[in-house]
């Protein structure tokens, strides 16, 4: 089975509602506020379009690792743009006399000064044109919008590069006469940016010109240069302001004051999200002058740490979210990406209207799981998009079909999602612990005198809860890996304490010192469909403990068809207790999709206990409706949208469970905020 046909099995962990479009937007102060869409006009689906260079529809197909004429390029992208034919086309987003930015990648440059190399462009003396955006993509969209559309009345090509200088700015080094924007890339048909805009400025009465953001106007909460920064955007309100700096960010004039965001990225690994594609693109869109920085240099993005950095990234997002996103493989990075990684010429081409859907066909073309993804969690979380491929129709070439193995970064930075939610019980001093022979707790239960606790992790190691935890004693952890067919793989495991693994009731890892990073041991496995119970012992030696564990495939992306869980799951209709009774019912809640409120109709054949609860696309509990002896016959509840403790939840796929003995029913439901 392919990576791509598992993982389109896959319920993804902390998948949220499908393409929640947020492009319109209305001006207000010279900021862009985020306008939501009446719940009727929630896509079912977002479409994303792949072309490629074999495609057998092309004048001049040719193989994906072929080095192609511009000719062959500009057909391959327009083929992709006329694929998409959804409502959030490229067509359709870009309206009469809109002001339409074009973002693209030139974090480096084939800079030559004197004869010296300079910038990572040229590390180890080979020239890495995978690491910024191809130039014949730029040139074949510009035409497409200048001479088929015809629709904008401006076009500005934006970027803020990290590793050069524009000529005549301080920075630049001496003698230097060129620049990303000046210069010509040999490898892209020799066209440089300023020839691409001269070309086209005019025609059709279209303006086309270039924006350099690192010497833009930045913008703060008193206007152009100055007063404070400005504060996150939060869209739809979703709860996860925790996420953002509380300061926020200054904010590119430019980019606050266009109509439509076009987002051109290539395809490159990266040694901490995973991969660069449309949302990490937004580091160039960081104002690091406006800090006080006088060079172009994106350090401070890691003020608060590298694993902080998506966070940072998703916050620009929420600025200037993408209109629409294209992403291209003529040259690529794999490896030590995104500015040291070996060349790939792969000869793809993904657009399509909803970023997250982009990215996540992206990373899927590239050999990742896009539920390991952080910033697709945390910007579908935001309401930007669906990374579910259970929601994304692909149209053109199938993924399968164009899908390569990137070789991954050789850091230990990114690694599969992992389990972040556990039942724990501890601590047990001394080494006397429970017996793990048959051990499937629940929540509440008491093993040892002691009762298992749920227990959330923000992060891939979660820290274990301190008053579960004592020097020189042994603490439990446990929790379901589902799995959606009988599969091989491995657990990988990182502590920084002596652990012990059990799965499906045997020891698969005697007790031994294992490191924290996350592939500090490696078990093979083999997966049961279905419940795979997984406990693991955690012997502490200082007083406090965490611990990471995925279920992955050898490049250590999450396996296919994986979630974990720890009650049964909520996204499958359960009824192998037998036969449900007559007049068993659950109703389609309504409205659907809804906010904040809706009802659930349910029908029950006697009195007796039901419960009714709520949980997340992981299959988290999060919030139980009812839990009591009712009669028997037709009934309904509400829900208002928020957890157990009375919070709003996020915007998302939720599911609602009814059970009484013998029997349970399942329903979907969407909350748009």
């Amino acid at each position: 089975m392919s990576k791509f046909r598992g993982w389109k099995m896959l319920a993804l962990a902390g998948a949220m509602l499908a393409g929640l479009d947020l492009s319109t937007v209305q001006q207000s102060a010279g900021r862009r506020a985020q306008v939501l869409p009446a719940q009727n006009n929630v896509p079912a689906e977002a479409t994303v379009a792949i072309a490629c260079s074999a495609c057998s529809q092309l004048a001049q197909p040719a193989p994906r690792d072929a080095t192609l004429s511009y000719g062959q390029v500009d057909a391959i992208v327009k083929q992709a743009l006329r694929l998409d034919d959804s409502e959030r086309s490229l067509a359709r987003v870009v309206g009469p006399g809109d002001w339409v930015a074009i973002k693209v990648n030139i974090v480096t440059m084939p800079l030559v000064v004197k004869n010296r190399k300079l910038t990572s462009f040229w590390d180890q003396g080979v020239a890495h044109w995978g690491q910024a955006t191809d130039l014949r993509v730029v040139k074949s969209l510009i035409d497409y919008l200048v001479n088929e559309e015809k629709d904008a009345r401006r076009i500005t090509i934006v970027e803020g590069g990290a590793e050069w200088s524009r000529v005549g700015e301080a920075g630049a080094a001496t003698g230097q006469t060129e620049d990303g924007w000046t210069i010509h890339w040999a490898a892209f048909d020799s066209l440089s940016y300023t020839d691409i805009a001269s070309q086209y400025n005019g025609v059709n009465g279209i303006e086309v010109d270039i924006v350099d953001l690192n010497y833009d106007d930045w913008v703060g909460t008193g206007g152009v240069r100055a007063g404070e920064p400005l504060p996150v955007p939060d869209p739809n309100q979703t709860g996860i302001t925790w996420y953002q700096r509380p300061e926020g960010y200054y904010v590119s004039k430019t980019l606050l004051s266009v109509d439509k965001l076009v987002n051109v990225a290539a395809m490159k690994t990266h040694d901490i999200p995973g991969i660069t594609l449309l949302h990490k693109q937004y580091v160039g869109t960081f104002m690091q002058r406006a800090y006080g920085e006088r060079s172009n240099s994106k350090m401070g993005l890691h003020a608060y740490g590298n694993e902080n950095v998506l966070r940072g990234v998703v916050d620009l997002f929420s600025y200037r979210p993408t209109d629409y996103g294209i992403l291209e493989s003529f040259w690529g990075t794999e490896g030590r990406g995104p500015q040291w990684g070996k060349n790939v010429q792969h000869n793809v081409v993904i657009a399509g209207g909803d970023p997250v859907a982009v990215d996540a066909v992206g990373a899927v073309a590239m050999g990742y799981n896009p539920a390991d993804l952080e910033f697709l969690h945390l910007s579908a979380a935001k309401g930007f998009g669906t990374f579910d491929l259970d929601h994304i129709r692909v149209a053109g070439d199938p993924l399968p079909e164009v899908a390569r193995d990137f070789e991954k970064p050789p850091s230990a930075a990114f690694w599969g999602w992992g389990n972040r939610e556990w039942l724990v019980n501890g601590p047990h001093p001394g080494g006397v612990g429970l017996d793990q022979a048959g051990l499937s707790p629940a929540e509440g239960q008491l093993s040892g005198g002691i009762t298992w606790k749920r227990w959330t992790g923000a992060g891939r190691r979660v820290l274990l809860p301190q008053d579960y935890v004592d020097a020189q004693s042994a603490t439990y952890t446990f929790a379901y890996i589902d799995s959606r067919e009988a599969q091989e793989g491995f657990l990988y495991l990182g502590a920084g304490e002596e652990v012990a693994v059990w799965l499906n009731g045997e020891e698969v890892l005697a007790r031994q010192q294992v490191g924290q990073q996350p592939d500090a041991a490696q078990i093979p496995v083999a997966l049961h469909q279905g419940l795979n119970p997984v406990l693991v012992e955690v012997w502490n030696t200082l007083g406090d403990a965490g611990l990471s564990l995925v279920a992955g495939d050898r490049d250590g992306d999450t396996l296919p068809g994986i979630r974990y869980v720890l009650d049964t799951p909520a996204t499958a209709v359960e009824e192998e207790a037998g036969a449900a009774p007559e007049r068993f019912e659950l109703g389609n809640n309504y409205p659907n999709p809804f906010n904040p409120t809706t009802t659930i109709p349910y029908d029950l054949p006697r009195a007796g206990r039901a419960e009714l609860a709520i949980y997340d696309a992981r299959g988290a509990r999060v919030r139980t409706l009812v839990d009591r002896s009712l009669p028997g016959g037709p009934h309904q509840s509400s829900w208002d949208g928020c957890d157990g403790q009375g919070l709003p939840v996020a915007s998302g796929v939720y599911f609602y469970r009814l059970a009484i003995p013998g029997a349970q029913r399942v329903g979907r439901m969407l909350l748009v905020r």
